[in-house]
Parts: structure tokens; C-alpha cells; sequence
């Protein structure tokens, strides 16, 4: 299955917030799509991208290093629209 660019950017918000309420805010998409986003990546990918705690979501290893390799790419996407 094929991963669209989206639920990368996602798993970033996802993962800068620190919460899925919050990245839904940001977003301005429903949470529940956002964790269905997630577990779709996270099936995808093999591997779990967050703990769940009390007081929030916190990245996995996995996730950790997922995040060091997609963030800059993400920028630089971003980047690459407002110049063109």
C-alpha cells in the first residue's frame, strides 16, 4: 500500500503537538480522522509511532527516527510551494 504524503505531515503535527487534540486544531481536521490517519500509517509502516500516556502522546523510537527523516523533507516541500 502506498503512503500518501499527507499522513506524514500529518504524524509531524501529530508529534510536534504532543497531542492529537491539538494537531486536529492545528489541522482543522476531526480527531477522530486523525487517529485514523495514524493507525493507518502505523499499519502501513509495521510499527507503533506512539505511546499513549496520561498526559498526552509520546513518540516511539520508531517514530523518533521516522520524524528525524520526514521533518526536513516535509520543509522542504513546504518550501518548494511558496517558491513556486
Amino acid at each position: 500500500m502506498q503512503v500518501n504524503f499527507e499522513y506524514y505531515k500529518t504524524f509531524c503535527v501529530v508529534a510536534e503537538s504532543k497531542s492529537i487534540t491539538e494537531a486536529s486544531k492545528k489541522l482543522y481536521i476531526s480527531q477522530p480522522a486523525i487517529t485514523k490517519t495514524i493507525k493507518l500509517l502505523e499499519n502501513i509502516l509495521g510499527f507503533s509511532l506512539f505511546e499513549r500516556t496520561n498526559r498526552g502522546i509520546i513518540l516511539t523510537e520508531e517514530g523518533t527516527k521516522l520524524y528525524a527523516h520526514i521533518k526536513p523533507l516535509i520543509l522542504q516541500i513546504d518550501d518548494t510551494k511558496n517558491i513556486m
